[in-house]
């Protein structure tokens, strides 16, 4: 028997365990499946094999459903021999642009092996940022996964793949009438109202950048600087119609859901707030279509889609240009034609939240909070223009209408006794403009480091950084110059105060934004403000920043 546990945040380490568990079935290998907080010490123990899938979230922080579990392992009863007869396998989930890249993955396994488990197979740590997606990643550490497995059963694990049944189980039913519209919703989410929705960036310029406030009416909500607010958006009326005639259901129906959970609701409704029907899709969604199609030419067209080991095919039709589920489904007639809706939730994966940094202080919108949101927009080789779905749904909200949201706590913290130096480009501002609002008319030491493009199309919140006596603000404009200069510049030129504040008086260094390419390039500026001005060696000056980033003096919240 195997052990499958997961630490998961926003469902997708969930979704890769589900996806060994499923693995374990076509090798006939027996498997249980827990999130990791259901997971006991003496699970562990009795078991002979335990493979472990997690993410890291904020600044180097557990999942949620798995800190308890975390917990129960530094216990200082456990011994050096606790898990002798276990063999272990870690697969960590992270993105390499945060500094605690895969963090949680890392100690999981130390700790597991300093308690006595042995390794079944080298950990593994899946990248956002490979060319080909972290799900090439971990598809090949699952393949080494097996072999090793295979021999330490000492018998071949041949793959037997076969349609396994439907994970809902549900029935569709007339309704001319169509059932009140329920949303989906967590336990966590309340029901808030739109109360603002302003365009920040000129009209002239490409990107749409809103300042969005959600009111929260009476419900009693706290928040402070750092917290993020996570919206549930809904699928475009024009999308939800072109689902219902690509999947022959009509939108008044009503869905009836038996397990693994009850809930009803109308077609409409499942379409639009529920399944994310333009998700791009991932090879589960190959494999599982490629069951129903007629016509051969497009079963071996999606099986190739499948294979691992000759990627190009996947990524040149959908990686590449983002082709959506929807317009897979048009492209082939004989898949969709044949499709098995009983399949339908596994066709389709429920729509995740989107977090955003809370971009004030609630000494400012007692009431409400608001948000920092760049409107996804961009064009590939498909006809049509790509475009985010929960930022796009939100720049088209009238005022007035209903927003399902959640609130969380960060994972920037901001001691009141330091000054806080903050790095935050673009919407990177959002969690900084919370900080300064909530520190108005104190003495609180701050330095803002804040990059655009043009200081006159896309400086966010100019007007606000006026007349605040504990405040610097440092601006780089990268277009406004023949040379361009980016906030990484800014800090290099102010290095000698960048280096006080943070040797001398202790300050916090926080950087918010995009995480593509900034975040390493303003790393690599600090390490060489600190070697320039610390008079460090290079080895020195290595070690300083690590101690920086372990002190929670280094902090990250990128995206």
């Amino acid at each position: 028997m195997i052990l499958i546990g997961y630490g998961s945040e926003t469902g997708t380490a969930q979704a890769t365990a589900e996806y060994i568990s499923r693995e374990c079935i076509y090798r006939d290998v027996q498997s249980t499946i827990h999130p990791l907080n259901d997971v006991s010490i003496a699970d562990l123990q009795n078991v002979g094999v335990a493979v472990l899938v997690c993410s890291t979230t904020g600044d180097g922080e557990e999942p949620k459903n798995m800190k308890s579990f975390w917990r129960s392992l530094l216990s200082r009863s456990l011994k050096r021999d606790t898990f002798s007869n276990l063999k272990v396998a870690v697969l960590g989930l992270g993105d390499s642009s945060y500094c605690k890249f895969n963090y949680v993955a890392k100690r999981l396994y130390r700790r597991l092996t300093n308690l006595g488990a042995t390794s079944l197979v080298d950990i593994g740590l899946s990248d956002d940022q490979h060319p080909e997606g972290s799900d090439y990643q971990s598809y090949h550490w699952v393949e080494g996964f097996f072999e090793n497995l295979s021999q330490h059963l000492s018998r071949p694990l041949s793959r037997n793949y076969r349609l396994l049944p439907p994970s809902v189980q549900f029935t569709i039913t007339p309704n001319h009438g169509e059932i009140e519209s329920k949303t989906y919703r967590n336990d966590n989410a309340l029901q808030g109202k739109l109360i603002s929705n302003n365009r920040l960036t000129h009209e002239s310029h490409f990107q749409d950048v809103r300042l969005v406030e959600v009111g929260f009416g009476e419900a009693e909500v706290s928040y402070k600087p750092g917290d993020v607010l996570w919206v549930y958006p809904r699928n475009t009326p024009e999308n939800v119609k072109l689902a219902a005639e690509l999947l022959n259901l009509t939108l008044t129906d009503t869905v009836t859901i038996t397990s693994p959970f009850c809930m009803e609701m109308s077609v409409r409704e499942l379409l639009t707030s529920y399944l994310d029907i333009v998700a791009v899709p991932e090879r589960q969604f190959f494999e599982l279509c490629s069951n129903f199609p007629t016509d051969e030419l497009e079963k071996e067209k999606f099986q190739e889609f499948t294979n691992m080991k000759d990627t190009e095919e996947l990524y040149s039709y959908v990686s590449r240009p983002k082709r959506n589920i929807l317009e897979v489904l048009s492209d082939f007639h004989s898949v969709r034609k044949n499709l098995d809706l009983t399949y339908l939730f596994d066709i389709f994966g429920r729509i995740k939240p989107r977090g955003f940094s809370i971009a004030s202080a609630q000494s400012s919108c007692p009431k409400s909070a608001q948000l920092c949101v760049g409107v996804v927009r961009y064009r590939t080789n498909l006809k049509s223009e790509r475009v985010g779905l929960c930022s796009t749904w939100l720049s088209t909200l009238p005022v007035g209408s209903p927003v399902m949201v959640s609130l969380e706590s960060g994972s920037f913290n901001f001691p009141p006794d330091r000054p806080i130096i903050m790095v935050g480009p673009g919407t990177g501002i959002a969690p900084f403009r919370s900080l300064i609002q909530s520190r108005a008319g104190t003495n609180q030491k701050m330095v803002l480091f804040f990059g655009c493009r043009y200081k006159d199309k896309d400086y966010l919140f100019e007007s606000e950084w006026v007349g605040k006596p504990n405040l610097q603000v440092f601006t780089a404009f990268s277009r406004d110059q023949k040379d361009k200069v980016y906030v990484q510049d800014r800090i290099r030129e102010h290095g000698e105060l960048v280096w006080r504040l943070i040797s001398r008086e202790g300050a916090v260094f926080c950087v918010a934004g995009n995480s593509k390419n900034m975040p390493l390039q303003v790393k690599e500026a600090l390490t060489d403000v600190v070697r320039a001005y610390g008079q460090l060696s290079p080895a020195d000056t290595t070690k300083y920043i690590d101690q920086l980033i372990k002190g929670q003096l280094y902090q990250n919240e990128t995206w």
